[in-house]
């Protein structure tokens, strides 16, 4: 038993090992694969590198392979570059002012060295012969001269070999595939007179030659096949150089978004919604286009030593810089020709790239009552629709504002909160549920995006758009479940290309795509094979479907959602009538019997409500009957 004085011993302080000090900076700047790849060819570039070939398999858990031709590392220095804050970026404070080099912390190499087996082979271009070097763990293990060509040659394999916890929190082999992929377009943007090439498992994903212009590299890594916008000028505090999408080329995420400061890529949250805010109303809500903007501002002016990843910058004027960049892409749109037309009329609440024609099923204009026709949709919600369609011009004098119209998306009614503002008390508003279709009667439809049924002295108003989605929703689900998505063959294949990022949730969500319908293949490079679609997609452009439904999957997973319920999701929202398909009553009447079907018939995947009720009492009081 130890004794008391041992109890109250103090605890020594001395000095961490160097290995152990590595492997704890590895943690922050070792954050995944995707990290490795990173750290490792901005490193070939600072180093002056005009072609850099990026070799990765199993995800980098594997192998990460870099091939550059840069200046090369001489004998006497190999050794030091492993030591941890060695560098030849910066040499004294004053340097962190104004940096200019993407690396200069010194702590990249050893980190990655401390948890993997490294080997590196270098040579200038004045030296007769190259040096390798191989450290296990960062402990050196052979130093040796070899014949090897001008620049630099690293190989990491068995990433985390020797931190198993680390290794164990990594994400599947596709997941990690897509963040080193979304790390060498980056990289292969933000230097786009650089050659790159990336391979992975033995598969060339791109091949991108040096002296290139950012219009080629955009196009070829973002947009192949697509318009772009030229967007360049200077405003302010910043200078802008980059391509960006038409408003028909959308996404319903960011992940087409890459802003660079100083050729630094970068995440701002900041710049990110002045690259949206420059659209304007001309996107529809929730979309977001593509492309790539180069900002250049003074160094002095920008905080790179934030975060060891140095993805993450501050700026001294920030505020003036999203003004700037706004500015900018909306004189880019104008002087394209394109200029704000009012709302967008897409009401899901996943964007479409491209609106879908009308169904099949469209017949000439419904029987009955059309309110206001030719009018597109007023709002893309219930609340909004109602708060518009009700809205009570304010008296002079008086301190009521308009009343907010909120709905119970489990019931269709108007949530309490709603009905005291209105002057309705619980025992006056109805309180019967919606359990069958049988006693409704279709009065008509507005602006061909809402139907109108009446049942005794209730109105119910129906989104036809969330209401067959939440129908296709449940449809396909069970069809999921149950193995029998049925798949429509295409008289003849067609192909479409990938970005390197949707390529890796391609091959992801591969499982999935085939229980569905789509019947695909790899034919070279990064263009997918396209030979059947699920039947649902059947009237739609089958190269469009596939890029809708690997957008919506990438959202949804971020989302929460497991790959079953995402593509259920999205086959539903890209393939339900639209705001704007015209119902006969037959169809509208056949709608509502199926919603009434439903599990859950009161709102759509998204959320929304597919349909609100209002009492003839309640409209009534709106209009100073009682």
């Amino acid at each position: 038993m130890a004794s008391l004085s041992d109890s109250r011993r103090k605890p020594w302080i001395r000095p961490l090992p160097e290995r152990l000090i590595n492997k704890i900076a590895a943690g922050e700047v070792v954050e995944r694969p995707a990290s490795v790849v990173k750290e490792l060819v901005e490193n070939a570039l600072d180093a002056g590198a005009v072609r850099v070939e990026v070799i990765v398999e199993k995800a980098g858990a594997k192998l990460i392979k870099i091939v550059d031709n840069g200046c090369g590392i001489g004998e006497d220095q190999i050794e030091v570059a492993f030591s941890r804050h060695a560098t030849s970026k910066i040499s004294d404070f004053r340097d962190l002012d104004s940096i200019t080099s993407y690396g200069f912390r010194g702590e990249a190499l050893p980190s990655i060295a401390s948890v993997s087996r490294t080997r590196m082979v270098s040579r200038p271009v004045d030296a007769d012969v190259g040096t390798e070097v191989i450290f296990e763990g960062g402990v050196l293990q052979s130093k040796q001269p070899v014949s090897a060509s001008p620049g630099t040659v690293i190989e990491v394999e068995n990433l985390f070999f020797n931190t198993p916890a680390r290794r164990k929190f990594l994400k599947a082999e596709t997941t990690e595939l897509r963040h080193i992929s979304r790390t060498v377009t980056a990289l292969a943007i933000g230097r786009y007179e650089v050659g790159f090439v990336y391979r992975t498992n033995g598969r060339q994903l791109f091949a991108e030659p040096d002296g290139s212009d950012l219009r080629e590299r955009v196009s070829s890594l973002l947009a192949q096949g697509r318009g772009l916008i030229p967007v360049v000028g200077r405003s302010g505090p910043v200078s802008v150089e980059g391509y960006i999408g038409r408003p028909d080329h959308v996404q319903s995420n960011r992940s087409g978004q890459y802003i660079f400061i100083n050729n630094r890529f970068i995440y701002s949250p900041t710049l990110l919604h002045a690259f949206v805010a420059g659209y304007g109303e001309l996107l529809p809500r929730g979309s977001y286009p593509v492309g790539a903007l180069l900002l250049m501002v003074n160094p002095v002016e920008v905080d790179v030593n934030v975060h060891p990843a140095k993805t993450e910058v501050r700026l001294s004027r920030d505020r003036e810089i999203h003004e700037a960049v706004r500015h900018l892409i909306k004189e880019s749109l104008r002087h394209d020709g394109i200029v704000p037309t009012g709302r967008a009329s897409i009401p899901a609440s996943l964007p479409r790239s491209v609106k879908s024609p009308a169904p099949d099923l469209a017949k000439p204009p419904v029987s009955g009552l059309h309110i206001i026709p030719g009018i597109s949709e007023i709002a893309a919600t219930s609340q909004e629709f109602l708060s518009k369609l009700y809205e009570q011009p304010k008296v002079p004098g008086s301190a009521a504002d308009s009343p907010v119209i909120q709905v119970d998306t489990r019931t269709g009614e108007i949530i309490e909160a709603a009905k005291q503002s209105l002057g309705v008390t619980a025992e006056q508003s109805p309180t019967n549920q919606v359990s069958s279709a049988a006693s409704l009667n279709l009065i008509g439809c507005f602006s061909d995006t809402y139907l109108l049924f009446q049942r005794e002295d209730e109105l119910l108003i129906v989104d036809q758009h969330a209401a067959h989605e939440r129908v296709l929703f449940e449809q396909v689900l069970q069809q999921l479940d149950d193995q029998k998505m049925l798949s429509q063959q295409l008289l003849l294949p067609v192909q479409v290309e990938l970005t390197p990022e949707q390529l890796a949730l391609y091959e992801e969500a591969g499982e999935i795509l085939k229980r569905s319908g789509f019947i695909t293949g790899c034919f070279g490079g990064r263009t997918v094979n396209i030979e059947a679609v699920p039947s649902i997609l059947s009237s739609k452009s089958p190269e469009a479907s596939l890029l809708w439904i690997l957008d919506d999957i990438t959202s949804l997973k971020r989302a929460g959602y497991d790959f079953k319920k995402a593509m259920a999701q999205s086959l539903a929202c890209r393939s339900a009538v639209m705001a704007g398909d015209r119902l006969s009553d037959k169809e509208a009447l056949a709608l509502l019997r199926d919603l009434f079907k439903c599990e859950n018939m009161y709102s759509c995947p998204h959320g929304r409500p597919t349909f609100i009720k209002m009492s003839r009492a309640n409209l009534d009081r709106q209009f100073g009957r009682e």
